[in-house]
């Protein structure tokens, strides 16, 4: 519930500037969602009164999730190390990696977005002040509501979202629609747009509006994850998170590629579940013969990139992210492929194929909890 007894996050001002700026055009354009949002669930059937029951399940029981690959380096230590270490997520302009555009930098690209977005709130903050990015949770499939930026997520507790902001769509597209977790009509009125027009959202095919409002109505059961991955690549409401993310105070639950059980990373991911109080899950992860990956999606380079880091002929997270290791440590080992930013774009490009055809290991535990 979001009337948690824990003192609210105090937010740097900055923060609560984003914050007041985007619930602010979230209020502005309010009166079209409604009108948009009631027309469509007129159409489809849906009473209105779901809405009004849409939204408060949303604000107390709907989560923000983080995801991230766990294996890769940031300095001498791995994304996990580092997590288990400081017991802190951190930011883009923090880490200097991304999963997504590599620019979190003053002057780059990543800047000039939040710089855009938030009206000027984050011009010439300390790193640590930055938003940190994720997606909120709306359809709770097992491969999370981002798959494309990480392998693994936290899932949130719901009152993290009282000091997040939402956007319908990646925030480097300068998004119309933008919301607070009190002013949520403008993205409500988006994804079913979207469903309504391409009889998909969020990722899931094949779903009407009324499936939609029932799969946001269920989200008050407890925090499992359905057992299908949406394989999702490009649709999803993204989050900006203000304000520390805390693993002991802010973290709900952990679920984590199988590929990573039994070794470095793996035992670093139980530790942390251990040391900050929170469940490590297991989804089914995706595995690939590398002799399967397609040369027309994300590049004909893929079907060799593939064999290149496969493990015994199978490529997954695990492969790839000891591919990117490798590069790190010796980037002449892969000079034949390009520079390294343009080999590190490359082994991105080889993971958004694996989420988008790869099998579930039906080998694997799936949701097995750690404890």
């Amino acid at each position: 519930m979001l009337s948690s007894k824990r003192p609210p996050e105090s937010l740097h001002l900055s923060q609560e500037k984003a914050v007041a700026q985007l619930r602010s055009d979230a209020v502005s354009l309010r009166p079209v969602a409604i009108d948009t949002l009631t027309s469509i669930l007129h159409m489809s059937n849906v009473p209105l009164s779901s809405l009004d029951l849409a939204i408060t399940f949303i604000r107390e029981h709907a989560s923000v999730v983080l995801h991230f690959h766990p294996d890769r380096p940031v300095g001498p230590r791995t994304v996990a190390e580092g997590l288990l270490e400081d017991g802190i997520y951190k930011s883009q302009f923090e880490t200097g990696i991304s999963n997504g555009s590599v620019s979190a930098h003053p002057g780059g690209a990543r800047a000039e977005w939040e710089r855009s977005l938030f009206n000027g709130a984050y011009n010439d903050v300390q790193p640590l002040h930055r938003p940190k990015y994720g997606a909120l949770d709306l359809m709770r499939n097992s491969d999370g509501p981002a798959p494309r930026f990480g392998s693994c997520f936290f899932v949130l507790k719901p009152e993290v979202s009282t000091r997040s902001t939402f956007t319908f769509g990646g925030s480097q597209a300068d998004p119309k629609y933008r919301s607070t977790i009190d002013e949520l009509h403008a993205i409500l009125a988006a994804t079913f747009a979207e469903c309504f027009t391409h009889d998909s959202a969020l990722g899931v095919r094949d779903i009407r509006p009324s499936q939609l409002m029932e799969r946001i109505l269920a989200i008050r059961t407890p925090s499992q994850h359905r057992d299908s991955p949406s394989r999702n690549l490009d649709h999803f409401v993204e989050a900006q998170v203000h304000g520390d993310v805390k693993l002991d105070r802010d973290v709900l639950e952990l679920v984590a590629d199988p590929s990573f059980q039994k070794c470095e990373i793996g035992r670093d991911l139980e530790a942390m579940s251990v040391r900050y109080k929170f469940p490590l899950r297991w989804h089914k992860g995706f595995i690939m013969q590398a002799t399967n990956v397609p040369r027309d999606f994300r590049g004909p380079s893929m079907p060799s990139l593939a064999l290149r880091v496969a493990r015994e002929g199978v490529v997954d997270a695990k492969a790839i992210g000891a591919a990117v290791r490798q590069l790190s440590r010796a980037p002449n080992a892969w000079k034949e492929w390009g520079t390294h930013a343009e080999v590190l774009q490359e082994l991105k490009l080889l993971w958004h194929v694996l989420v988008r055809f790869g099998e579930s290991d039906s080998q694997r535990d799936g949701c097995s909890p750690y404890w």
